[in-house]
């Protein structure tokens, strides 16, 4: 769909209180329409059926594409399950769309085709290695998505605490992704959780994820709030 349509079709399901509610959010620093993501979910779903991966192509020829233009386009990329090599290759194009929480939060959730094959692993950790803020937090939200099974915890843990960015949405991305895996695996997750690994704004945003979650008991929230205050 060209990008004139694509802008019609948005126009006409848009919302000018939600775009207020949205901007406040910061969901984007591009132009925000104010489209629920109901309906964002739903206009992808038609385009994914309808144009399959036409629907990429054109959205990547897109001249400074809108905040909703970019969730719906990485919405149809989870929805095609495309081959891994051409998935890859649409991936690492849509990646510099990926500006924000929000983007980055929606992309992160579509790679559930991709975990099939065991490259993607090593894929996400190499994120996690880049220079770019949201590279790295596209990184640590699909390992948390994804790798904190059984089988992949320890190295997963191992992988997140060689992260050293101070930026704000790298650091909240870790400390949910150690909170996250010390729901499903608190034995191994609590040793991260002590002074000495982790960088000390990550830990203290772990432990209070931790300290929020209703998963997390709370004589462990006893013990956490205990290490927080340790130096």
């Amino acid at each position: 769909m060209n990008q004139q349509e694509l802008k019609r079709r948005l126009g006409e399901i848009a919302e000018p209180s939600y775009r207020a509610f949205s901007e406040k959010l910061k969901v984007s620093d591009r132009a925000v329409l104010g489209v629920r993501a109901p309906k964002l979910a739903s206009l992808a779903k038609e385009l994914a059926k309808s144009e399959k991966s036409k629907a990429l192509d054109d959205f990547l020829s897109y001249r400074d594409p809108s905040y909703e233009e970019i969730q719906v386009s990485f919405s149809i990329f989870g929805l095609l399950k495309l081959e891994y090599r051409t998935a890859l290759s649409y991936l690492d194009r849509l990646r510099p769309f990926n500006e924000s929480w929000a983007t980055n939060d929606n992309l992160a959730g579509c790679f559930s085709h991709l975990t099939e094959e065991p490259d993607f692993y090593r894929y996400l950790c190499s994120l996690l290695r880049e220079q770019d803020s949201y590279d790295q937090r596209l990184g640590i939200v699909g390992l948390m998505n994804y790798y904190l099974d059984a089988a992949s915890i320890d190295q997963t843990l191992e992988e997140l605490a060689t992260v050293s960015n101070p930026h704000y949405y790298v650091v909240m991305a870790l400390g949910w992704a150690y909170a996250t895996a010390f729901c499903s695996s608190r034995s191994k997750t609590l040793p991260y959780l002590y002074p000495g690994i982790l960088g000390e704004q990550v830990r203290r945003k772990a432990i209070q994820k931790c300290i929020e979650s209703r998963l997390v008991g709370e004589e462990d929230k006893t013990l956490l709030k205990s290490l927080r205050k340790a130096p």
